[in-house]
This record gives C-alpha cells, structure tokens and sequence, in this order.
C-alpha cells in the first residue's frame, strides 16, 4: 500500500510539473507574439544599429590599428630620412658647386698672375733688347766713328809718310837735277815715276812738258841717275798697302825757281 501511493504521487506531482511548464510556455509565446506586433520606434532601432556598431568597433581586434600605426611610423621615418638625404644631397650639391666654383676663380686667378709675369717677361726683354740694341747702336757708332777717326788718323799719317817719301824723292831728283841754259824761272815739268818695292824706278815718264825739252830731258835723266831711292823701299817694307796705293806710281812737279835772269 505505501509504495502504490508514492507511486501515485510521483505521478501527480509530474504532472503538475508538465502542467505548469506548458502554462509557462503558452504564456511565454503569448508574451513574445504580442511584442512582435507591437511597432517599435525607430529612434530605437537607430540607437541599437549605432550601439551594434560601437560594440562591434569595440570589438575589432587592437592589432590591426598597432600595424597601422606602424605602418605610419615607417612611413614617417622614411619620410624623414627621404628628406635628410635629399638635404644631405642637396648640401653635398652646394658644397661642390662651390668647390668647383673656388676650384674656376683660382684658375682664372692663375692664369691671369701667369698672364700677367708673362707680359712682364716679354716687356723685360723687350726692354733688354731696347737697350741692347741701344748700347750697341751706340757702341757701332762709337766704334764706327773712332774707326773713322783712326782712319783719318792713319790717312793723316799715310799722307804725311806719303808726303815725306814724296819730298825726299824731290830733293834727291833735284840734288842732281842739272838745269839746261834754255830754262827760264817758272817752267813747270810734270813726270809721272813708277817705282817696285825695292825703291828702283822702272819706268820715268812726261805727262805735262814745260814747253823746253831741253829741260824736259834734264829731269829725266836725273831721275834715272838716283836710281833707287831708299825711302820708298823703307815705305814698302813697313807700310806695303800705303806703298801700293800712293807710292808705287808717283806723280813730280819739277818748276825752275832760282834761276838769275
């Protein structure tokens, strides 16, 4: 009898639970239809869709925006260091422009300074030359004038050996010369005498009478007595081109001057 009546109200007592769980459930169904239908407004439904997104923001995973992040660093620090080589570059330009720029003006400065000796070079030798050709202009014509000079000093000379020779010829013609009765003072006899280096005459010759051949032929005949005159040999020994130019042929004036008339 017990255990039949513990039978019974596990029974009932389970249906009781069925009961009230289909109750609940009809219940909840009911409540659930009736919120469908119920409109909601749409201000709500926007504030769900905008928390929806925040949530959903939220929830995106942070290693997407540590690899942005990074990914603008990067960019940042090439950026950066894009723009320091390109100043770098720009100073290494700068820096050899001006090199370059120092490196043309030094040349130019160089080559005016050698430009500048050379013309002094050139000027001092022209002056040089100038001078030289000055001092040699002047020594020319201090040579040319003293040769000159020592040339009218030999002349001078010649012609006083000349002149010497000349008279001493006379004199010694003369100291044999035998005047014929026939001359008259103021005759004049012209002979040409031609000597060789020994101071022998070899040919004694008439090349102006005196209009008296008697008086011609005493001058002729005292040339040929004398002979040899030895002046003339001394003038050819020691002053041959003097001899050869003035002597070797010589021309006489013979007058007669100291006759009583």
């Amino acid at each position: 009898m017990g255990s039949r009546s513990s039978y019974g109200l596990a029974i009932f007592l389970s249906l009781v639970l069925h009961g009230v769980l289909v109750a609940a459930i009809g219940f909840g169904w009911e409540a659930s239809s009736k919120m469908e239908r119920k409109p909601m407004p749409k201000f709500v439904q926007a504030k769900l869709v905008t928390m929806d997104a925040t949530v959903k923001q939220k929830k995106s995973p942070p290693k997407t925006d540590l690899i942005k992040k990074r990914q603008q660093q990067r960019e940042l620090e090439r950026q950066r260091k894009a723009e320091a080589e390109k100043k770098r570059r720009a100073a290494l330009e700068r820096k050899k422009k001006a090199e370059a720029e120092q490196k043309k003006k030094a040349e130019a400065q160089r080559k005016k300074k050698a430009a500048e000796e050379k013309a002094r070079k050139e000027k001092e030798r022209k002056e040089k030359e100038r001078k030289e050709q000055m001092e040699q202009e002047r020594k020319s014509a201090f040579d040319e004038a003293l040769e000159e000079e020592e040339d009218l000093m030999d002349a001078r000379e010649d012609a006083k050996a000349v002149m010497s020779v000349a008279q001493a010829i006379q004199a010694r013609i003369e100291s044999v010369w035998s005047r014929p009765p026939s001359a008259r003072n103021g005759m004049l006899t012209v002979v040409q005498i031609n000597f060789v280096p020994t101071g022998r005459v070899v040919a004694a010759n008439i090349i102006e009478g005196s209009g008296n051949a008697a008086l011609d032929r005493s001058v002729l005949q005292a040339i040929r007595k004398v002979e040899v005159f030895p002046e003339v040999a001394d003038l050819a020994r020691e002053e041959p081109s003097v001899f050869e130019r003035e002597v070797r042929t010589t021309v006489l004036k013979f007058i007669v001057e100291d006759l009583r008339q």
